[in-house]
């Protein structure tokens, strides 16, 4: 394990830990439609994939423990949808970074005033975090197709 997984990882898991405080504030909106259902599905996923990638890297990457198989299937299904997440929100920051005034003139629609350069910094953040959490879960499912062996247990 490298330093350079060790900094996606602390990235990723501060990025799933404001998540869970935001969806925990913001729980009335999240059953309010259909399309805000889904989209807090997809960030209880990435909440979900932090956790287990966390176990994962503590206790099969550092410690060398054997885990029960429920973590890597829950590394998988967790990791796939946050992938698919992750690549609407890279795919959506790419095209607000090319045309910046689009977003920036619906914000003003809704009354809010605010700079060109504001709006361009938040959308290269969240481009990076969208970035950082594709790249970390290709490779924690690179590890742990690699450390398959740590995956044993209860199985019938």
């Amino acid at each position: 394990m490298t330093i350079v997984y060790k900094i996606l990882s602390v990235v990723v898991n501060v990025v799933a830990m404001f998540l869970a405080i935001l969806m925990v504030l913001s729980l009335p909106v999240l059953f309010s439609s259909t399309l805000n259902m889904l989209s807090g599905f997809m960030l209880v996923c990435i909440v979900l994939y932090g956790w287990f990638s966390f176990s994962f890297q503590r206790q099969v990457l550092k410690k060398h423990q054997k885990v029960k198989p429920m973590l890597r299937d829950m590394i998988k299904i967790n990791g796939y949808i946050s992938l698919f997440y992750s690549t609407i929100i890279i795919g959506g920051m790419l095209v607000f970074l090319k045309q910046p005034g689009m977003l920036l003139e619906q914000i003003k629609q809704m009354g809010v005033v605010v700079e060109l350069a504001a709006i361009q910094s938040m959308l290269y953040t969240v481009f990076f975090v969208g970035l950082v959490l594709f790249v970390h879960i290709l490779w924690t499912l690179a590890l742990v197709r690699k450390f398959n062996d740590f995956f044993t247990g209860n199985e019938k």
